[in-house]
């Protein structure tokens, strides 16, 4: 199992931890009893509110004291129909619920079999000799990011900049916007580089304003910050350079993502940390 498998089953335990919690608030407030219905003789539905048992109280009571020989059916009116509609609700609720729980159970102990550092274990417990001797099947997460790391070119980029602003590492960036997003990504930890050069396939130079490694599931990211969209020209040209990263592999909203600004509507930090969480991290 690799780490993108492990990680995708981690994310579907928190979705389900999520889900799981959402329904036992949902049932515990719930109406008591359940949804009778008949419908026979090919006449319209006719609701009724059954009580009779642990089954028909809401999630919160099931382990109340309760007499099951009291049974109750009353009929639900037509303006009364939300009525009819919460409590065929929480047997729907009652059911994904069942079922949530023992897929979250299921997950738990398959994602417990499985260590994702395991195999950076067996090979930092080699000698530094066996070490020398082995091909690993798993590079460590440091070696990785060194390698990562060194495999750009930068300081390539011949345009000048216009502003003395500078990011909390010491990099010369072209803009405050694009300061707070180095600034961002450093006080998070995420390793990045700034301006690195990129060779398209048709031999064409870019240079992207971030190139970010997510360490985690060892993804690799572009950031392009857009910060005169009012502008016709600057917006004909960004699109065309949106098209061709899409042409090299790198795709808007997948691994290549984007921040924008205008002279009116200024970058908003709060959108830099939706990106993060949900990519970088």
């Amino acid at each position: 199992m690799n780490n993108d498998t492990l990680n995708e089953l981690i994310r579907e335990e928190k979705r389900l931890t999520f889900l799981i919690d959402r329904l036992e608030k949902s049932l515990a407030a719930a109406p008591e009893g359940s949804l009778r219905i008949n419908n026979t003789g090919g006449r319209k539905p006719m609701f009724y509110r059954f009580i009779g048992g642990k089954k028909d109280l809401p999630h919160d009571a099931r382990n109340r004291q309760t007499d099951s020989r009291r049974t109750s059916s009353t009929y639900i009116p037509k303006d009364n129909l939300s009525l009819a509609k919460d409590l065929a609700q929480k047997e729907y609720d009652s059911k994904i619920l069942l079922w949530a729980r023992r897929a979250e159970f299921r997950l738990k102990k398959l994602i417990g079999t499985y260590s994702h550092n395991e195999p950076e274990i067996i090979y930092n417990s080699l000698s530094d000799i066996r070490q020398s001797l082995v091909v690993p099947y798993y590079i460590p997460d440091d070696v990785f990011l060194e390698n990562w790391l060194g495999k750009w070119n930068l300081d390539r980029n011949t345009i000048p900049k216009k502003d003395e602003t500078y990011s909390e590492r010491g990099e010369h960036v072209r803009s405050k916007s694009e300061k707070i997003i180095a600034d961002k990504l450093h006080a998070e930890g995420i390793p990045y580089v700034y301006e690195p050069e990129i060779i398209l396939d048709d031999g064409e130079r870019v240079y992207p304003d971030f190139a970010i490694l997510n360490v985690r599931n060892r993804r690799e990211f572009l950031l392009e910050h857009f910060g005169r969209m009012d502008e016709i020209g600057y917006c004909k040209k960004n699109i065309r350079r949106i098209e061709e990263y899409a042409l090299n592999g790198y795709v808007l909203g997948d691994n290549l993502l984007a921040t924008f600004e205008t002279n009116g509507n200024l970058f908003d930090p709060k959108y830099l940390d939706i990106l993060v969480n949900k990519y970088l991290k």
